[in-house]
């Protein structure tokens, strides 16, 4: 472990893992026994309260690698990652490797990269309950590169400001059942990347923070591939949006069979959002790239109800590859008192409006089979301002 120096962990408890390293920020677990991993964890754990103290060489607080036979991590214990001295100070947001799955460090990692809390990688059979996470310098639960995934009875506790700290994020994941769990960051609730497949989100509670959101896909031109993804009878609230899919111009691959259904928003900023032109300034958006794009089809939004404080629908799909076979049943979304009333606003999607809608939503979507509009992108199919 070099010349870390000790930082006692409250209680780790985990028969009958093996190879447990309680030092002072970064336990990690790899080539696992045979029989299936139990990790109970009770009390608090916490991690140093400085960036100094921190290896300079981890990507995550806590790592369970491998685990091909099984995992649980279960317990009513307590994470806390003091990630308030890593929002406010110089960091770099994002880096290459967090979009390959598989990568954990410690390869050209820069200076001030914020570290997850919990990762898990290269499993099968996953189980998280019970436990609480709260205050981490980036994401709380990152999983790659595992199947049969199942989280309940979490708790996920960081305020609506804090950066990119996603509460359940999820990439090459297959298999995955989150509920019963209530996300409060300042990011994504839960965040679905390319190669997922079956994740179903239910009675789940959201917010602050930036909803279900399915995305960024595709940056600087990469394939992106995510399908039959489900979230329902959940709720959001003051959050930036409600249930999104997002995708970096230039992308390709699809996003299909996705169904949002009864969710409650409560001062949800825009409760339902498609950007395919979503860029945030980073280096990954390569505007020359930007003649095609990941395909969106087979997206469905039912009952989904409640208050927003800016604008309740913003479609804004690519003139390249608009999305296809869009279906809006009973949507029911009116302003906060006091706040604004703009308009729905959609762009080059194609699907049908069944049931009642309010806002009226019959003339935003066009009509499945209608010719693409030929014109080339404006402003205004750009997400910046438009939620």
């Amino acid at each position: 472990m070099g010349n870390r120096k000790p930082y006692p962990l409250l209680s780790l408890k985990s028969p009958p893992l093996t190879n447990i390293y309680q030092n002072w920020n970064s336990t990690n677990h790899r080539k696992p026994p045979s029989l299936t991993s139990l990790a109970q964890v009770d009390g608090k754990i916490v991690a140093p309260l400085t960036q100094s103290d921190w290896a300079s060489n981890d990507f995550q607080w806590i790592l369970f690698s491998g685990f091909s036979n099984g995992l649980t991590i279960r317990g009513n214990g307590l994470f806390d990652g003091h990630g308030e001295a890593w929002w406010v100070s110089k960091y770099l947001d994002t880096y290459e490797s967090e979009f390959e799955p598989n990568y954990f460090g410690p390869k050209n990692k820069p200076v001030n990269y914020r570290p997850h809390a919990l990762r898990i990688g290269g499993s099968a059979n996953v189980t998280v309950t019970g436990i609480t996470i709260q205050n981490t310098p980036k994401m709380h639960i990152f999983i790659g590169s595992s199947q049969y995934v199942t989280i309940y009875n979490l708790t996920v506790s960081s305020p609506g400001n804090s950066p990119n700290t996603d509460g359940i994020h999820l990439t090459s994941v297959q298999h995955a059942d989150i509920h019963n769990s209530t996300l409060a960051c300042g990011d994504d609730c839960v965040s679905i990347q390319t190669g997922c497949s079956d994740v179903v989100i239910y009675d789940v509670d959201c917010g602050p923070g930036h909803g279900y959101s399915i995305g960024g896909l595709g940056p600087d031109g990469k394939e992106a591939q995510v399908s039959k993804i489900n979230v329902v009878n959940s709720t959001v609230a003051d959050s930036l949006t409600g249930v999104r899919i997002k995708t970096w111009p230039g992308g390709f691959g699809s996003v299909h069979d996705v169904k949002f259904s009864n969710i409650t928003m409560t001062d949800v900023k825009t409760p339902i959002v498609i950007d395919q032109n979503y860029c945030g300034g980073s280096k990954y958006c390569n505007m020359s790239l930007t003649n095609k794009a990941v395909a969106i089809s087979g997206i469905s939004y039912e009952n989904i109800r409640g208050t927003y404080t800016y604008r309740s629908v913003s479609l804004a799909c690519s003139i390249y590859n608009p999305c296809r076979n869009l279906t809006i049943d009973t949507i029911d979304l009116n302003p906060s008192e006091g706040n604004g009333n703009n308009e729905p606003h959609c762009s080059n999607a194609y699907g049908d409006v069944i049931g009642d809608t309010t806002p009226p939503l019959e003339d935003c979507l066009l009509p499945c089979g209608a010719p693409a509009p030929a014109r080339m992108p404006k402003d205004g199919d750009y997400l910046f301002g438009l939620f």
